[in-house]
């Protein structure tokens, strides 16, 4: 008994998660606390997204809105917003992955007739309104929000462009798990399949999924004190160069900090997301900005010069360094 209340609070401490949850995916788990530290993300469906298009044909100006919520601790993940006075903005798609939404809500950014200043107003209208009190039934687990809900968020939209708003929403409920997937996974019956990105010609750089600029990279070996890509995840801070030899890239890489004359030193950048290839294989995905990512395939042992973020101590040498 004593040893399970260990796990339990264990388990707690690494994941976040509340006493009944941590009991829950333990009894699901066989009582194995490594098998359920990875299934905690899994088990409950409490990331809410919300895909918009808007439109105020009086001005006229377009757009889209991506919210992402997470209704555990009732906080506001993530509000993206763009405007534009480019109609094809408004044609997107509200039924695709919410990460490729996003992926081309960022495109439409770079589109002639975007507005970069009222696409930032929006954005912050956006955080303002879903911390407000008006916008908490929106954090109430298992809502499914009709048309009406968004009236509030209209009213204040239509201020902020000067004119009457439409808006047209889709919601889409994920678990933890999906929402940190780069890709979403296949479906079947089976085991979840890796999540892949689309190909790329021998691994080089490219135009992602809705536009996203996808750069080559290289990332900054330390075999003395590196930490081996196998232990990075999402969040981590690595050392990367910008080795695309594209102008695009090079320009880029001036306005990032990373050339100066015909030197190019490291930048400190996050890592998004990490997928597990065959053979110990893996591609690291890293954000350097809104709509610029870079990717590389490395060998799980490889040492990187990287920064892990603030965390707690993993379990595991919670347990052994006793």
């Amino acid at each position: 008994m004593a040893e399970m209340k260990d796990k339990v609070t264990l388990l707690m401490e690494e994941t976040g998660c509340e006493r009944s949850e941590a009991e829950l995916a333990l009894e699901l788990c066989g009582y194995d606390l490594e098998s359920a530290v990875k299934a905690i993300p899994r088990l409950f469906q409490n990331i809410v997204v919300l895909k918009a298009r808007i439109r105020a044909e009086a001005v006229p100006l377009y757009g889209l809105l991506l919210v992402i919520l997470n209704l555990k601790d009732k906080s506001l993940l993530r509000a993206r917003a763009v405007v534009s006075h480019n109609p094809a903005v408004y044609a997107s798609e509200l039924e695709q992955h919410w990460f490729d939404f996003e992926a081309r809500l960022y495109a439409c950014r770079l589109w002639v007739g975007s507005v970069q200043e009222q696409s930032q107003s929006v954005e912050q209208k956006l955080s303002t309104y879903f911390a407000s009190p008006e916008a908490q039934d929106f954090y109430d687990e298992g809502s499914d929000y009709k048309d009406k809900d968004f009236d509030a968020l209209r009213a204040a939209l239509s201020v902020e462009l000067g004119a009457a708003v439409e808006l047209t929403a889709q919601q889409d409920v994920l678990d933890m798990g999906q929402f940190q997937e780069v890709r979403p996974r296949g479906e079947g019956s089976g085991e979840p399949q890796p999540a892949r990105r689309p190909a790329r010609v021998h691994g080089g750089p490219g135009q992602g999924p809705g536009g996203m600029l996808v750069l080559g990279v290289d990332f900054e070996r330390d075999e003395e004190g590196g930490i081996p890509a196998s232990s990075l995840s999402a969040g981590d801070l690595v050392y990367t160069r910008i080795s695309d030899s594209r102008d695009i890239a090079q320009y880029l890489g001036k306005l990032f900090g990373s050339r100066s004359g015909d030197g190019v030193s490291p930048l400190l950048v996050p890592i998004e997301a990490i997928e597990t290839e065959e053979g110990g294989r893996m591609t690291i995905r890293v954000r350097f900005s809104a709509g610029v990512c870079g990717d590389l395939s490395v060998d799980g042992a490889t040492k990187l010069k990287a920064v892990p973020r603030p965390s707690q101590t993993p379990w595991w040498k919670k347990i052994f360094g006793r």
